[in-house]
């Protein structure tokens, strides 16, 4: 992961995604994405427009993330993802409990 850029709205937090998700910049996009569940925003946006890879590691936690906004009455939500990261997303069911959107409307 590359660089990220963060937008706070008034009912969502976005994070802008850059570059790979895998085991060497992981702890990097957990801690920014645990650090926007602190701010208890009910929304959760990962821009994945600019995503270029994730592996195993990098669903894991996201999963693992879910499951805590989940608990604390907060969703994510991946925006614009990549043909190959979206078929990642649902060959691994990812798909089915992380809301995913092409081309949201503002």
């Amino acid at each position: 992961m590359s660089s990220n850029s963060i937008i706070e709205m008034e009912k969502t937090s976005m994070v802008s995604i850059k570059g790979e998700i895998d085991i060497y910049s992981i702890e990097k996009f957990r801690e920014i994405i645990e650090e926007k569940i602190r701010t208890q925003a009910p929304e959760i946006i990962l821009d994945c427009s600019e995503l270029s890879y994730m592996d195993s590691t990098g669903m894991g936690v996201l999963i693992e993330l879910r499951n805590k906004t989940k608990e604390m009455g907060q969703k994510i939500i991946m925006i614009n993802p990549r043909p190959n990261i979206k078929k990642l997303l649902s060959l691994t069911g990812v798909d089915k409990i992380i809301e995913i959107v092409d081309n949201p409307v503002n």
